[in-house]
């Protein structure tokens, strides 16, 4: 199977399985509504030949499909990750803003199927995602 027939199996997945609206997916991927049913059913002859066009397009739709896809515990400790490393907080400055200890932080870095507590990652979920949300602006563009 190539990348194109991984990508629209991925979007139809999204679509059938999850329940995606399409008109998100419409303002998501910049395309018109048929085009979306053009892409899930696999004809991508209506897109642009632009290589890095193509390439951006099915990394936005395989980004989404692993977020339905990919252990939500190793998807978590991905997005802390990006906190650390790209935007150079520091595993105190999360924990204190999540509410949990730093070795909480530490646990599930290290290991993210240890037995860390549902509300402990929860606090830190939303910690992250509001980290993410709000730092954002300072991210490379998809």
């Amino acid at each position: 199977m190539d990348e194109k027939d991984n990508v629209t199996e991925e979007l139809k997945e999204l679509i059938t399985v999850y329940g995606f609206n399409k008109n998100t997916f419409s303002q998501y991927l910049g395309l018109p509504l048929d085009g979306i049913e053009d892409l899930a059913n696999g004809n991508i002859d209506f897109l642009s030949d632009d290589c890095a066009y193509r390439f951006m397009l099915f990394n936005k739709i395989s980004f989404l499909y692993v977020s339905a896809t990919v252990d939500k515990d190793l998807r978590l400790a991905a997005f802390l990750e990006v906190l650390l490393s790209h935007h150079g907080l520091s595993k105190e400055t999360v924990a204190a803003m999540a509410g949990v200890e730093t070795k909480d932080i530490e646990k599930l870095l290290s290991d993210p199927s240890q037995k860390v507590s549902e509300e402990i990652k929860y606090k830190i979920a939303v910690t992250v995602v509001l980290l993410r949300f709000f730092l954002k602006d300072c991210e490379p563009q998809l």
